[in-house]
Order: C-alpha cells, then sequence, then structure tokens
C-alpha cells in the first residue's frame, strides 16, 4: 500500500506552524529595537519578496538534488563541497545558541506573569537563574531520550496563534466595535511609512528572520501531492496567511498600546492586559495565556534541544571534534556535546546580563539570533546561483522559472536581501557609548567567531587528513 501523499491543506499548516511566532509582533512593533508603525506593511513587502521566491529555491533544489537526504547541508556540499557543507551545519547549530538564549529569557518572562509577579519580569538575576535551571534540566532530560517530548509538537503551534488571535479579536472589540479605550496609535500612509533610523535598520534583520524556514519543509517536496501545482500554492497562500497574522496583530497591538510603550519582551502580554481590563476580563486570563505560552516555548525547547547537536556532532566526519563530544550514550545522542552546549548557553546568558535590563538583553538575543540564522542563507543562495550555473542542462522534477537569467538573478536579489540584514544588525541602537560598545562587540564579535571557529576547525582537520595521509605513505614505504 503506497503512503498517502501530503495535500494541499496539509501543507498550507505546516508552513504557518514552522513560520509564524507570536513573539515577533511586539519586538517588530517597539520603537525600541522595532519599526514602530512601520512593521505593518514590511510584514507584507518581505513575504512577497523575500519569503515566497526564497520558498520555491528551496523547492526546486530539493526536488532537483533527491538523491541526497535533502536539506541546507546537502545542497551546499552540492555546490560547494564537503569544507563549507559543514560550515553550514555548523552555522545552523550556532545560530539555536543564540535562540534558546532569547526563547529561555521569553520563558522566565511569561513565567513571571504566569505566577502572578509580573515584577519579576524586569529582574535580570530571576531570569537568569530560572533559564539557567530550566536549560540545564532540559538538557539532561533530552540526553535521556525521554519521549513524552513529542506531546509538546502541537503545544508550539497553539502558544502562538491563540494569544494572536485572541489580540486580534481583543482588540477589534475594545477600540473598534465596543469602543472601550480610544486607539493608541493612528494609522495613515505617513505614519506606517518606516522612519529608517538605526532601530529600524536591525528590526529589519528580524523581519526576515521571522520569513525563514522554508528549507525544512522543502524536502518534503517528494511527498507532496502534484508537487509542482501544491507547492506554489502552498508558499504563496501560507505566506500571505502568515503575513496576515503579523500586519493584523501589528495593527491590534499598535491599536491597544503606542509604539513606545510597547517592550519586546513583555509587549504580547502587556496588550493583552490593556485589553482585557477594557472589556472587563478578570486578570486571571492573563495569568493562563501566559502559562500556555511559557508552556509552548518550554515544548519547542524539548524538542529542538537535541536534534541539532544530533545532526552537526552526531554526523560530523571524524576528526573535526574531539571524540569525547561525539561521542554517542545508549539513547543515540551525543551526550557530551549536549552538555558542552547547555555550557555555551550558560555563558551567553551570563554574558547577556551585564547589559542594562531585561528588555535590552531580550532584544541583544533575539537580534543575535536573525544574524547567526541568516548566515546559512547566504550560503544557500550562493549554491542557488552556482548549481543554476554549473547543471543548466540537468533535469528538474519542479522549477521556480525555467529561464536560468532570471532564476539566477532572483537568487542574487535574496542573497543581497540576506546580506542587507546581516549588515543591519550591527547598526548601532544602544543609548550610551559603553552600551554601544558591549553591543557591537557582541553582534560583530560574536558573528565573527562563529564564522572564523567554523573555518579554524575545518582548517585543522584538513591539516590532520594530511598528516594521517603522510605517516601512511611512508610506513608503506
Amino acid at each position: 500500500m503506497s503512503k498517502k501523499k501530503i495535500g494541499l491543506s496539509s501543507l498550507i499548516f505546516m508552513n504557518v506552524s514552522a513560520l509564524y511566532g507570536i513573539r515577533w509582533i511586539a519586538k517588530s512593533t517597539s520603537s525600541s529595537f522595532g519599526l514602530g508603525l512601520g512593521a505593518i506593511p514590511m510584514w507584507f513587502i518581505f513575504a512577497i519578496l523575500y519569503f515566497i521566491p526564497g520558498a520555491l529555491i528551496c523547492a526546486e533544489l530539493a526536488s532537483t538534488y533527491k538523491s541526497k537526504d535533502g536539506g541546507l547541508h546537502d545542497w551546499v556540499v552540492e555546490a560547494y563541497g564537503e569544507k563549507y557543507g559543514f560550515m553550514v551545519s555548523w552555522l545552523n547549530w550556532t545560530a539555536k545558541l543564540f535562540w534558546y538564549s532569547s526563547f529561555l529569557t521569553f520563558l522566565a518572562i511569561n513565567v513571571s506573569y504566569a505566577i502572578g509577579n509580573q515584577g519579576l519580569a524586569d529582574n535580570k538575576i530571576f531570569v537568569l537563574v530560572l533559564s539557567l535551571i530550566v536549560f540545564w534540566g532540559l538538557s539532561f532530560i533530552s540526553t535521556k531520550d525521554i519521549k513524552f517530548a513529542k506531546l509538546f509538537t502541537n503545544t508550539g503551534a497553539l502558544g502562538s496563534t491563540i494569544p494572536s488571535i485572541l489580540i486580534i479579536v481583543f482588540a477589534f472589540l475594545a477600540v473598534v466595535v465596543l469602543k472601550k479605550i480610544p486607539s493608541a496609535s493612528t494609522y495613515t500612509v505617513q505614519t506606517i511609512t518606516p522612519d529608517f533610523n538605526p532601530n529600524s535598520l536591525v528590526a529589519i534583520s528580524a523581519i526576515i528572520f521571522g520569513f525563514t524556514g522554508a528549507e525544512t519543509l522543502a524536502n518534503f517536496i517528494t511527498q507532496i501531492d502534484k508537487p509542482e501545482k501544491n507547492f506554489p500554492k502552498a508558499v504563496i497562500v501560507s505566506a500571505l496567511i502568515v503575513a496576515t497574522l503579523y500586519v493584523l496583530g501589528s495593527i491590534a497591538i499598535t491599536s491597544l498600546m503606542s509604539p513606545n510603550e510597547i517592550t519586546a519582551s513583555k509587549g504580547i502580554l502587556d496588550s493583552l492586559a490593556v485589553a482585557c481590563e477594557a472589556l472587563g476580563i478578570p486578570a486571571v486570563f492573563i495569568q493562563v495565556i501566559a502559562a500556555g505560552i511559557a508552556i509552548s516555548v518550554l515544548g519547542a525547547i524539548v524538542l529542538y534541544i537535541a536534534s541539532p547537536i544530533k545532526m552537526l556532532f552526531g554526523s560530523v566526519n571524524e576528526g573535526i571534534f574531539p571524540k569525547k563530544l561525539t561521542k554517542i550514550n545508549e539513547h543515540n545522542v551525543p551526550a557530551n556535546a549536549v552538555m558542552f552546549q547547555a555550557v555555551l548557553v550558560s555563558s551567553i546568558l551570563t554574558l547577556t546580563a551585564l547589559l542594562p535590563n531585561v528588555d535590552t538583553i531580550y532584544n541583544i538575543l533575539v537580534t543575535m539570533t536573525a544574524l547567526t540564522s541568516l548566515f546559512p542563507y547566504v550560503l544557500l543562495f550562493l549554491s542557488y546561483i552556482k548549481l543554476r550555473k554549473d547543471n543548466k542542462n540537468i533535469e528538474r522534477d519542479y522549477t521556480m522559472t525555467k529561464n536560468d537569467f532570471v532564476a539566477i538573478n532572483i537568487g542574487r536579489f535574496l542573497l543581497v536581501v540576506t546580506l542587507l540584514g546581516v549588515i543591519l544588525t550591527a547598526t548601532p541602537v544602544m543609548s550610551t557609548l559603553k552600551d554601544n560598545i558591549i553591543y557591537e562587540i557582541e553582534m560583530i564579535g560574536g558573528g565573527a567567531l562563529v564564522i572564523i571557529s567554523g573555518l579554524m576547525m575545518w582548517r585543522r582537520y584538513e591539516k590532520s587528513l594530511k598528516s594521517n595521509s603522510s605517516g601512511s605513505l611512508k610506513s608503506a614505504k
């Protein structure tokens, strides 16, 4: 009996679940590290200019090189060889270090609201200690192959979509229908046009990052029913759905609070509190929503804490990492690598605790997540351009366009946009020289350290191969 193919509706749902994250609404609309009202049109613009063509490129690569296991690593290897295949896996894992750190901070903030002590959300020590306890606990659990973690799969999606829908509905009722409170913002062409200041420039990378993830779903191209028709449709429909959620969510949150009042870390819960107070909904409702978001964040960390580790340390060429890090335990998990990851995440959390307040810490971590997560996409689009140039006559089951000139230039455009997003994250945005120095060290220094360390490890690996090869030749003589 043949396996049932993935239909259009299922593919759309998978796309939306993979792409949408509620925390990006507050991050993008805040005046601090954000675009303010300018986020409203930018979500639609980048959905059309970045996500849709990028997703179609991933689909083309997945369907063309399906003899491989699929994914970023194999596409980059096909174009540039094993060295850069390793680099894209390395960059993907290091990006997760900052993703964990920002998610843990977000978790701690939601826990403070869930237990009814919102003041703890501004307490750096509480956020740091809780984040460390949670991550070390989950790291230990992930080495034991706990199967209940799979129960969190759908919780993550619900933790984003349900609060988003509630904010949209509550804001519409409170401001438009019942007119309990006036709108906190005025929407005109002038007000929603982004101001190109340091904060808005940094926020562009977060908008771009909000639309990444299509390369994961593109790997299902061979399991999709009528992929040549359904995948492009799913990409366009899901892009419109996600962009609509971001736009309506942005309008809703800014109608309840002005961009100057919105903080990236607490904006979602604070805006819900405003709506609930206007509508006479008990404050305990906010605690329930915060608990739901916290559980979904916890679930996401549980599910993803070991998979990048297993991908990089569990399958890497022997000799790149010390054997202690690649050693697999009885649950097929490189346990020492998981604990090493916990040390690195702890270091990042401790270092960012030096920053002025929790919201600044959260903003830095989210920005660093966006920065490092965009590095692999630079290699992705470079690989697409090269493969499209070098393999013009290869058979493609699905193609974004048959015109090589158009395809290559779309790839170049996306490459430029990605590089722009990387560069803009380094724009100085802090209020003092001291804080800007710390920020630049973390942004530029952190990004450079990630890339240089990966290249150095590969260079050391190549030297060891040459040394072993020359040693074998001498012994043979």
